[in-house]
């Protein structure tokens, strides 16, 4: 009775679905950019040839720089606009009025970070060249965006906006966001702050070692100790919960994070199988579906540089021109200082030192907000810097591993190197021009609001580095820990020109080596930070070149690939130690140890059992060293363990720690207690996660997946986001994946590309994203290069255009006129 009918709906939902997928499937191709062909653009002065090469990297080939930056912004949007226009939004805190209310919190940080007034200063404050390459880019965005205007890529059909015409000063935006990625100084602070109330200043202290060897540097004896502040009673009080979720407001959005890592190498001829320099470079950022960067070769009259771009920033920031090749990583400097503030009675000013108190400016900024009323800011500062109160006070959901609040009456205020106008853009230029390394150094002093590690190979062999970025000076204290903002002497004091910071030409060893570790010696006049990673990474790779013969392109991308874990070897040192105790006090916790860890070759690979086993160690030995004393505590500390050298890290190298006894019991338990405790859970961890022995695999355990914004959407998340992908590596290997200790089965940062220069022979430099270069949902260009990246292999950086037999397409771009 009811067949036919049913038959019939089931034949109209089918054809309605076909249709429907059809209709979809237009949408989502028509957006996609030509490769060949001839388009008429308005705007350009003259034709401009664009030659694709495989996986759809553009050699861009123009008779004037205008055009050749004009074709840049326009090839550049046409697969990135989407993320490019999130980006500029999300540093210029305008988020909410596309997103509403759910990106009020990431306004919220971003107004009171204020970033776009630091880009509008800095682009009043560049020279006319530097402001007509940052106009031309510009030009070639909108040039796009109006080819674009009604077929836009589908994220902004199913968001409900359009882009705005692109500006200037929305490039400096976009590079303003990514220097702050590589701040991480206040969330310590903030941590230190929480813990020194439970702890004790000296205790908590103890916590937050500087490198290998090296404690922590004095706390401001002028800060009370515990408890911090008076509890209560205070409008002012603020709840550093929210900053550790504010931070990562930026990740609901498929936008990177802070987050430090990256390695970098450069060697001599002495080294090389050619007798030539090389450099290899991999930075490490978050996964992000589309990547970081943008590859791409610019040829014109005065400027010819390869290598990888920024989306939404002119020319190439890592890569080469005819002379000299350079490469990044962050340098963890500190650059980010926390004051803690007395307010007077009234709350109109703080306290200060020797004289009357400082009056607070307060200036108010409207956020617009989609489909709810506008809302108002107020950005209170005083001259220590921007108080966070505020903006602590509107917390957003909590995480798991957030602080919890902070007991004071004390205001916080950040210091942050913003104000002085950045000048990156002049570096990126000066840096695409220079011919020598002397040139290439003094470009590499622009760069002001981030500081990195520059490293540089020249084509006659010669290798140097230098740490870019301005570094605060300090009267008084280290930085490390708050300080009081009404004892004297705390403020900075001034900057530290650029010129002092270190360098290094062409070193003894014949080779240079930077992984985020500490590169200066502890005397060094100008204080970089007290915050460096651990130096495994560093470790590792100079084993890997003092063991290796004369390298070549391949034996440095071989490295790059590297699994070896020195902190694991330090785990099997450290229960080697302590055998007869540990095989006295748990046997069964000894037979873990002897059966799956210390006859492993600390390899932490994919199909390794071992591994996984190790990285569900690591959180188990913080729980049973720390739990008993720090409580909820302890998540916050855990959430810094990829960010700095850590207690954990210094306790597996030597055995001391002043938290082994749980005071929870009447007992004094030994180390041999603690390390079986750990072992025991880290096992049962594992049965539990991965009941089938089978499935007991590190790439089994820890996934990767590279979120899109819409990421936390349900349906749209899982089609537009890549993976989970079952991956190896840890967070001190070369091949690097970072986890929290808290999350160990979740992929925070990666290499963000891989590339080793070769600048004897430009053809040679080889290359690979972790995605690819389009942005387009169904593009054939959007994770083309996912297969080359997890098996480590790359393919050759275009160098005057793809060879002709490799050439995907050419697109003619042309005046409208002609």
């Amino acid at each position: 009775m009811f067949r036919r009918p049913l038959t019939t709906a089931a034949a109209l939902l089918l054809t309605l679905s076909l249709l429907g997928g059809g209709l979809l499937y237009w949408v989502l191709k028509r957006a996609e950019p030509p490769y060949s062909g001839e388009v008429r653009v308005p705007g350009l002065d003259a034709p401009v040839t664009v030659r694709f090469g495989p996986h759809a990297v553009p050699s861009i080939q123009a008779d004037s720089t205008h055009d050749l930056l004009f074709a840049q912004g326009y090839l550049v949007a046409g697969e990135r606009m989407w993320q490019m226009d999130l980006m500029r939004r999300l540093a210029d805190g305008r988020l909410a009025e596309v997103f509403g209310p759910d990106a009020l919190d990431a306004d919220r940080l971003f107004r009171t970070l204020g970033l776009n007034t630091a880009a509008r200063r800095a682009l009043a404050e560049l020279e006319a060249p530097q402001r007509a390459l940052l106009s031309a880019y510009a030009d070639g965005v909108n040039a796009y965006r109006a080819r674009a205007a009604h077929r836009l890529p589908i994220e902004y059909l199913l968001a409900g906006f359009a882009p705005t015409p692109w500006r200037p000063e929305d490039s400096l935006l976009i590079g303003a966001y990514m220097a702050f990625t590589q701040t991480f100084n206040l969330k310590e602070e903030l941590t230190y702050l929480r813990l020194a109330q439970r702890l004790g200043r000296e205790r908590a202290r103890e916590l937050f070692p500087t490198d290998e060897g090296v404690p922590a540097p004095a706390v401001p004896p002028e800060l009370p100790d515990r408890p911090l502040g008076t509890p209560g009673g205070s409008a002012a009080a603020a709840n550093p919960a929210a900053l550790a979720a504010l931070l990562d407001a930026p990740a609901r959005f498929g936008l990177p994070v802070p987050g430090a890592a990256s390695n970098a190498w450069a060697v001599t001829g002495v080294r090389t199988a050619d007798g030539r320099a090389l450099l290899a470079n991999d930075p490490h950022l978050p996964p992000a579906m589309p990547g970081t960067w943008y590859e791409l070769e610019l040829i014109g009259p005065d400027l010819h540089v390869a290598g990888l771009a920024l989306p939404g920033v002119p020319l190439v920031l890592i890569g080469h021109n005819a002379d000299l090749a350079w490469g990044l990583t962050s340098a963890i400097t500190d650059t980010q200082d926390l004051f803690l503030e007395r307010p007077t009675a009234d709350g109109e000013h703080v306290e200060r030192a020797g004289g009357p108190p400082e009056p607070i400016s307060t200036r108010v900024q409207r956020i617009e907000v989609k489909d709810a009323p506008a809302v108002e800011l107020a950005l209170r500062r005083t001259s220590r810097g921007t108080i966070l109160n505020d903006l602590l006070a509107h917390p957003p959901g909590m995480e798991p591993g957030s602080l919890p609040a902070v007991a004071s009456r004390d205001l916080l205020a950040l210091s942050q190197v913003t104000d002085p106008p950045d000048r990156s853009l002049a570096a990126l230029a000066g840096l695409a021009r220079a011919r020598t390394l002397p040139a290439a150094h003094g470009a590499g002093w622009d760069f002001r609001a981030v500081a990195q590690n520059l490293i540089l190979a020249h084509r006659d062999g010669g290798i140097a580095w230098q740490v870019t970025g301005l570094l605060p000076h300090r009267a008084k204290g280290a930085g490390t820990f708050p300080a009081p903002g009404w004892v004297a002497g705390y403020g900075w004091d001034g900057l530290v020109p650029p010129r002092q910071n270190p360098t290094l030409s062409d070193p003894p060893g014949a080779a240079l080596i930077t992984a985020n570790n500490r590169t200066i010696p502890l005397d060094y006049p100008v204080n970089l930070s007290h915050s460096w990673l651990a130096p495994y990474r560093a470790q590792r790779i100079a084993e890997r070149l003092a063991t290796a013969p004369a390298l070549d392109a391949a034996a440095m991308a071989a490295i790059q690939t590297d699994r070896t874990s020195i902190q694991a070897r330090l785990t099997q040192q450290a229960l080697r130690r302590i055998e007869p105790e540990l095989r006295a006090a748990d046997p069964a916790a000894w037979d873990i140890a002897e059966r799956d860890l210390l006859s492993w070759d600390c390899v932490m690979d994919g199909s390794s059992r071992a591994a996984a086993l190790y990285a569900l160690l690591e959180p188990a030995l913080w729980q049973a060293i720390y739990g008993d004393e720090l409580g909820e505590d302890l998540a916050p500390l855990m959430s810094l363990a990829y960010l700095s050298y850590n207690s954990l890290q210094e306790t597996l190298r030597t055995g001391e720690s002043g938290f082994w006894d749980d005071v929870g019991t009447p007992a004094v338990e030994s180390p041999a207690q603690i390390w079986g405790r750990a072992l025991r859970a880290a096992a049962a961890d594992l049965a539990a996660a991965r009941p089938d022995p089978r499935d007991q695999r590190l790439d089994r355990l820890r996934t990767l997946t590279f979120p899109h914004a819409f990421h936390g959407l349900p349906l749209l998340g899982r089609l537009f986001d890549v993976g989970p992908i079952g991956v190896g590596g840890a967070a001190d290997t070369l091949d690097v994946m970072k986890s929290s200790p808290q999350d160990p089965g979740r992929g925070l940062v990666i290499p963000s590309m891989r590339v080793v220069q070769v600048p004897a022979d430009w053809g040679q430099t080889r290359g690979t994203l972790p995605l690819g270069q389009s942005g387009h949902r169904l593009s054939p260009y959007r994770t083309d290069q996912l297969d080359d990246w997890l098996a480590g292999r790359g393919h050759p950086w275009p160098w005057n255009g793809p060879p002709a037999q490799e050439t995907k397409g050419v697109l003619m771009l042309r005046p409208a006129g002609q």
